[in-house]
């Protein structure tokens, strides 16, 4: 069983967590976020030996769970379905099978009448305008009909929703923030017949915030629990000591953000 001590060690040696410096995290829906603290997931995969080491750790914890398919979402959990899926299959002496959820836009069909204007919108597939005519014959009003993109969510496609139907099902991920790509996980894997039966993640930085309630799962592990400050924008102290143009752009958002707000 792997330490709290030994878990940082392996997130230290890959330089997977930084303290100490500016960082701009993911827009939220009132705006940006910073911090002196970021987890660079991406950071770990290179090492495999630490990868198979962390995945073995979750796979020891549900071993005993009768996992039957881990499940992923793609890009960065892919690599942690794999080797917690090889470790489960060595444990159990069953094999269990590596599944990844891949991201798909959610469309919203839109549709309304213009006059004879400009538009200038985002459209996906195919745009149909609908044309009526004055007496001149020239387009008196067209309706427009579109697909708008509203978000994105989480599917189980390339014949692996055949695979999970009915099986019991572990979702791991490497970091959980908010817990929306676990959510959404979660529910592809319900979707196509799967049963979630629990969600290990390398970290959970939401300082307590996700839990398995939260996630409407029965179980939720993570190796390492953080609670990382995030301030708004507008409350930022790292912005009010050093200026917006301190943040990093090599991590997070930070160069998004400098050219949102005129600085890059």
């Amino acid at each position: 069983m792997l330490t709290q001590e030994r878990i940082k060690e392996i997130f230290a040696k890959a330089n997977a967590i930084i303290t100490g410096d500016h960082f701009v995290y993911a827009k939220k829906a009132d705006g940006w976020y910073h911090g002196p603290d970021y987890v660079n997931k991406d950071a770990i995969y290179p090492f495999v030996g630490l990868v198979d080491e962390l995945c073995r750790e979750i796979a020891n914890h549900f071993s005993k769970f009768g996992i039957e398919a881990v499940v992923g979402p793609a890009i960065g959990a892919v690599s942690l379905s794999q080797w917690t899926a090889h470790r489960l299959t060595y444990m159990t002496r069953q094999e269990v099978l590596a599944i990844f959820a891949d991201e798909e836009d959610v469309l919203q069909r839109r549709h309304f009448p213009i006059a004879a204007r400009m538009l200038n919108f985002e459209a996906f597939g195919t745009v149909s305008l609908n044309n009526s005519f004055d007496s001149s014959g020239k387009i008196d009003l067209a309706e427009v009909n579109y697909f708008a993109k509203i978000g994105t969510g989480r599917v189980i496609k390339r014949g692996y929703d055949k695979l999970i139907k009915g099986k019991r099902c572990l979702i791991v991920e490497d970091i959980i923030n908010s817990g929306i790509t676990v959510a959404k996980t979660r529910d592809a894997v319900i979707a196509v017949g799967g049963e979630v039966i629990g969600v290990g993640c390398l970290c959970n930085r939401s300082g307590g915030r996700v839990t398995a309630q939260t996630l409407c799962v029965p179980e939720l592990f993570s190796l390492l629990d953080l609670d990382m400050k995030m301030f708004p924008e507008a409350d930022c102290p790292i912005c009010r000591e050093k200026g917006q143009q301190s943040v990093r752009t090599d991590l997070g958002k930070g160069r998004e953000f400098l050219r949102q707000v005129g600085l890059s």
